[in-house]
């Protein structure tokens, strides 16, 4: 499994929508509003669920992990 940041999900939308022809062949290809495919790609908003699922992903939350404080002797 692989695990993407925003900003990878941003790429990917990006490289299925100038495959598609632009945002508006996107749009019609998966339904999506092509006002919010334009938002996301500028950053305006976050990915929606439709768009997670159209791009053939899913949400999964990972917890920050706490740096390991290393151990010092006195």
């Amino acid at each position: 499994m692989r695990f993407l940041e925003l900003k990878d999900v941003i790429r990917l939308l990006r490289s299925e929508v100038e495959r598609a022809g632009g945002p508006t062949a996107w749009a019609k290809k998966t339904g999506i509003d092509r006002a919010t495919i334009s938002r996301v790609l500028n950053n305006l908003q976050r990915p929606t669920k439709p768009i997670i699922l159209a791009l053939k992903l899913r949400t999964v939350f990972v917890p920050k992990r706490k740096p390991s404080r290393s151990k010092q002797s006195t």
